[in-house]
């Protein structure tokens, strides 16, 4: 390795050490404190959320999507052998990967961890949230899988503000127990509870850009929202790993809304940042499945710091 390499590998591991150190003092501290804070996938690994299982001292909630990788399951473990409360939430059969959960379920089982699947109502559970201790959520838009931190581009926003917490607590129990739940808060979005609307307003609250992660764009009502801005001279900028049909990629560049393909990392981030001013981060993708059938959660945030790492990463991967 040439020296200009070391250097920089050793200031990257510098820095990723950086953020493991805040995220610990914004868990433990959160009560005085609160900032939101961003982990950036593949870049920043499994170690905040790892230190975040580990540091946690009384209850570990979990709903999740997909579980594949070891690490996480073994951390689980390791929490409710030290007497945590652990409870997961899984969905037991993603689409087009029946079989993708089976280790993991039968690993928590043999651990004794309290495992449960979503109520029939939604699609799939397809949220990715933690919650520790009743004061702290980690909103994820990624699964706990291999190739979440190997070459998907992917955000996790840890947040503190306590009546957020309250509310990801409160519909996590609910949907525990199967009951239903009412939501309010002004910054959490859910699928299929109020998603499709808050996601129409946060697009048309834009006064001069619109900058969107997302794995695809299918819903006619969210394209005709985007390209009405495109039109009203919002810039509009999309980076995706699957392309439209013709049809709707077609309609959206015609309205002038820039489209690229990621050639770097798969996006599997769902993000949409407005005027360099707040963003939306969570599980909710712009499909008619995830906006009106799945249990999803994304949430809204206007941390000038957050806003900032999330639009230099945008730029720079678009």
């Amino acid at each position: 390795m040439k020296k200009g390499e070391a250097s920089t590998k050793q200031v990257l591991n510098s820095k990723y050490v950086k953020k493991i150190v805040l995220l610990l003092l914004l868990f433990n501290y959160s009560i005085f404190c609160l900032a939101d804070e961003l982990i950036i996938e593949p870049e920043n690994g499994r170690g905040p959320i790892l230190a975040a299982i580990e540091q946690s001292k009384l209850s570990i909630n979990l709903a999740l999507y997909g579980l594949t990788d070891a690490s996480f399951m073994q951390a689980l473990a390791q929490a409710k052998s030290a007497g945590k409360s652990v409870c997961v939430l899984l969905e037991p059969q993603p689409y087009k990967a029946v079989n993708e959960n089976t280790r993991a379920i039968q690993f928590l089982q043999h651990a004794q961890i309290p495992l449960h699947w979503p109520d029939t109502q939604f699609k799939f559970l397809h949220q990715k949230t933690f919650l520790f201790d009743h004061r702290a959520a980690l909103v994820m838009t990624f699964n706990l899988t291999h190739s979440s931190f190997r070459n998907e581009r992917n955000f996790a926003l840890l947040i503190i503000n306590p009546a957020m917490v309250q509310e990801i607590q409160r519909v996590f129990d609910a949907d525990w127990e199967r009951q239903k739940v009412t939501v309010t808060n002004p910054n959490l979005v859910w699928s299929p509870d109020n998603s499709r609307k808050k996601i129409l307003d946060f697009i048309q609250q834009a006064q001069s850009e619109i900058k969107i992660y997302t794995q695809n764009i299918a819903n006619y009502q969210v394209i005709g929202a985007l390209a009405k801005a495109a039109r009203a001279n919002i810039k509009v900028q999309i980076l995706l790993s699957t392309l439209p049909t013709k049809k709707r990629l077609n309609y959206l560049r015609q309205a002038g809304v820039i489209v690229h393909f990621s050639h770097g990392y798969r996006v599997h981030a769902k993000i949409i940042l407005v005027d360099q001013k707040k963003a939306m981060i969570g599980s909710i993708n712009l499909t008619r499945i995830s906006l009106d059938k799945n249990r999803e959660l994304s949430v809204i945030t206007k941390d000038k710091k957050v806003i900032s790492e999330l639009t230099n990463t945008f730029e720079r991967d678009f």
